[in-house]
């Protein structure tokens, strides 16, 4: 685990992690550089995606590293030919095409043209580019102060040309064609808009790189859009999709040894996935009532909840038998060395509550789904329910990947840690989710006293977050009503 593990230790105590992390002056520095960045990403790029400019995005990026090239050639630092190469191509790609529709041949003429300037600068220089290569991926814990303050400068310059131009900017945006006709200079529009591109793109490849540019200039903003339709809403969404990325990015950087893009390319990759795969969801036949016997679905979720005492109980009985042998690494719970038979019984009754809660999600999903046709209030319910369902799938999934990244690295396997390093978003992302799952059997029970009029479902949402009894006063308050209603009776014939 040494290839993905630094020798930062992790104290579980964030004052103290902070503290150490705040007393080292790159850290420092990384982190208002890092945040000045986002802040210029998430701004530029909410215009970036409602302006359909992200190919002018990408090709802004990609020719900022011919730049880059062009300063190390001559030996100047590689943010000032970024600055010059991405504003002269802005330039040039703003005044060849009328609207930002129709710039894609001019871009990718351009784009051609500067990378070829990029390999002709390379090929020239007689060392070793470390500063040129350095851009493709992103040098954010290298940041100096003197590019601190320059990119102070510039995120001060660009929030103040914005405040200026923000409804004229944000009109043309949302209609090319109507704000043409209202007599808006389009040109002089569009170049200022892809001048402050150019320079936020100079400073997010700092942090990024080149490569990975629309992680911090458009996918925070593509999330934004999906969330809100408010413009400022959508900005402030994607301001802070993007320093919250990015100073999640720098913390794990601590303590792990994988580059920080990567860090914050992955936390907004899974961001963004998480957002589209909720959109898909409730868009989904899924979530749609179905048209069975009332009596059928409350009798589910009676079972939905008998099954979620027997799991918790099952767990709890796993951990009291693993209780005496409690070692600081979770690896000793597979592993074959600490075999006995009281560690076996341990590990089976946990992995039998882990089974059981399956069953209880998917009967609270298929219990709640059947309400719906009853009553639109177990929507919600039954969304949270299948996200729960989800979370434990990838739960499971994470798990199974952080065993086999221990158990590999016991055996010297070189792929080892990138299993732990995919594993341990998995299995936190399907917490997350798992606890969504909670929430949605919490908020069914309470809307099913309204709907039926018992109490006893009230008391059992409040006790759900306590192992077992809040499943017990659910379960009653289910039993009573399922033996109230007719064996029978459609959902669909109970709505009528």
């Amino acid at each position: 685990m040494s290839a993905l593990f630094s020798l930062n230790p992790f104290y579980w105590n964030l004052v103290t992690d902070f503290r150490l992390i705040f007393a080292e002056t790159f850290m420092r520095n990384a982190y208002a550089g890092g945040t000045l960045v986002a802040l210029l990403g998430g701004l530029i790029g909410y215009f970036v995606v409602l302006r359909r400019s992200a190919f002018a995005n990408h090709a802004l990026g990609h020719t900022g590293f011919s730049g880059a090239a062009a300063a190390v050639l001559v030996g100047i630092s590689p943010i000032y030919g970024l600055l010059a190469f991405t504003m002269v191509t802005g330039t040039g790609m703003a005044l060849m095409g009328t609207k930002a529709s129709n710039r894609d041949v001019e871009i990718g003429t351009m784009l051609a043209f500067a990378l070829g300037l990029g390999l002709l600068f390379l090929g020239l220089y007689q060392g070793y580019a470390t500063e040129a290569y350095s851009i493709l991926f992103g040098e954010l814990l290298g940041i100096s102060v003197a590019q601190l303050w320059l990119t102070v400068y510039a995120t001060i310059g660009v929030f103040v040309v914005m405040a200026f131009l923000y409804r004229p900017l944000l009109f043309s945006s949302l209609d090319e064609d109507v704000a043409e006709a209202k007599g808006l200079p389009m040109k002089l529009l569009g170049l200022t808009f892809m001048l402050l591109l150019a320079v936020a793109i100079s400073f997010a490849v700092t942090v990024v790189g080149v490569l990975l540019i629309f992680a911090l200039t458009v996918t925070p903003a593509a999330i934004a859009v999906r969330l809100t339709r408010r413009p400022w809403s959508a900005i402030l969404v994607s301001i802070t999709i993007a320093v919250t990325a990015v100073w999640a990015g720098l913390f794990l950087s601590w303590y792990l040894n994988p580059p920080v893009s990567f860090f914050i390319c992955g936390i907004i990759f899974f961001e963004y996935l998480v957002v589209r795969g909720s959109a898909a969801i409730r868009a989904s036949s899924l979530l749609r009532g179905v048209t069975v016997p009332e009596r059928d679905s409350i009798a589910r979720l009676r079972s939905a909840g008998l099954l979620g005492i027997a799991s918790q109980g099952l767990a709890l009985a796993g951990l009291f038998a693993l209780a005496p042998a409690h070692p600081a690494d979770p690896s000793w719970l597979w592993a074959a060395s600490t075999y006995t038979p009281a560690h076996a019984l341990g590990v089976g009754l946990l992995a039998a509550g882990v089974a059981l809660a399956g069953l209880s999600a998917l009967l609270y999903f298929l219990g709640f789904r059947g309400a719906t046709r009853l009553s639109r209030v177990f929507f919600l319910p039954t969304y949270l329910s299948l996200l729960g369902l989800l979370g434990l799938g990838l739960a499971i999934a994470g798990l199974f990947l952080t065993v086999e990244g221990t158990l590999a690295a016991a055996s010297g396997y070189a792929l080892a840690p990138v299993y732990t390093l995919f594993g341990a978003p998995l299995l936190l992302v399907g917490a997350v989710l798992l606890f969504f799952g909670l929430l949605g059997q919490v908020v069914g029970t309470w809307r099913a006293s309204s709907t039926y009029a018992n109490r006893l479902f009230r008391v059992g949402a409040v006790l759900l977050f306590l192992p077992m009894l809040g499943q017990v006063v659910a379960s009653l308050g289910y039993h009573g009503v399922t033996q109230r209603l007719p064996k029978a009776e459609p959902l669909a014939a109970a709505a009528g």
